[in-house]
């Protein structure tokens, strides 16, 4: 993989970057240039997850920091994916238990790992290397290149879950969503349904997911000049130190605002003084969406 160290952003860039922290900014451009992940496509991600705070804490789970990892989808991330960025010490400490999940038998290493979650560096690498494993399962799955609206369903629904929608799309894009995926509908009804209690159809969400996060999701081993930006000069390795298929990535408050935005202008209106979805109150995250992902066997 090749990528390209710009010497300035380009406009779609600096448009997604637009009031973030100096630090956010550097830290998800170390991070696309090293994994290769669309810049301007991790800050939208970033925006919607956490706002751009690097530390803010969901009050209904564990999730945490910039992109709102949980415990188990972070510890498994580091595992995977964290010796090739520094995080070899903490990786190597990241066992598995009977079930396959991951632990740290070590209660304060366990914690240091955690903490990780609120390093904007660290958060924006393991986003960026969540995504290319998103990537890399629907395209496996669909057996076609994938977009930033593919990628966004991707981390809604789950990997299995947007490889079951987007291919029902494909036979069918009139097909109704909420019986395809009965879980994510019952805990997602403005997303999944119109004002008039009627399901949408496939196309119809996606069309809508599309207006908020469309686009075309660039990696540096196939955009030439896109939006892959560079380390920045003054980055210094980390002394410190799955898989959409295996990581579940709850949503958080900001994701929500976003799909309150998808609703019909009824539903929107129902919901004033109750931004929850589905009636339960306004959270940094979520566990509602329990969709079957069916590239692992998992829920996300």
């Amino acid at each position: 993989m090749v990528a390209f160290a710009l010497s300035a952003r380009p406009p779609e860039s600096q448009a997604a970057s637009r009031g973030a922290p100096v630090q956010v900014v550097s830290a998800v451009q170390s991070a696309s240039a090293r994994t290769g992940v669309d810049f301007s496509y991790l800050m939208e991600k970033a925006a919607v997850e956490s706002g751009y705070r690097t530390d803010v804490k969901a009050a209904t789970s564990s999730a945490t920091g910039l992109f709102q990892f949980i415990e188990s989808t972070w510890l498994d991330m580091v595992q995977s994916h964290g010796a090739k960025h520094g995080l070899g010490r903490y990786a190597g400490a990241i066992q598995r238990d009977r079930n396959g999940d991951p632990f740290v038998a070590n209660p304060a290493l366990r914690r240091e790992i955690l903490d990780l979650r609120k390093d904007p560096r660290a958060s924006a690498l393991m986003a960026g290397e969540l995504v290319k494993e998103n990537k890399q399962a629907l395209e496996t799955a669909l057996g076609r290149p994938v977009g930033n609206t593919d990628l966004y369903l991707a981390h809604f629904l789950g990997a299995g879950g947007a490889a079951t929608f987007l291919k029902a799309m494909d036979k069918d894009p009139h097909r109704g969503a909420a019986p395809l995926l009965p879980e994510a509908a019952r805990a997602n009804r403005n997303v999944f349904y119109d004002k008039s209690g009627r399901t949408l159809s496939l196309g119809q969400i996606y069309d809508r997911f599309a207006g908020k996060f469309g686009g075309e999701a660039q990696f540096a081993d196939s955009s030439p000049f896109g939006a892959v930006q560079g380390d920045a000069p003054t980055h210094q390795p980390w002394a410190s130190s799955r898989s959409a298929a295996t990581g579940q990535e709850p949503i958080s408050t900001f994701t929500v605002m976003v799909l309150n935005a998808l609703a019909p202008p009824m539903e929107k209106e129902k919901r004033q003084g109750n931004p929850g979805v589905d009636g339960e109150e306004d959270r940094p995250e979520g566990d509602a969406v329990k969709t079957p992902n069916l590239l692992a066997g998992a829920f996300a």
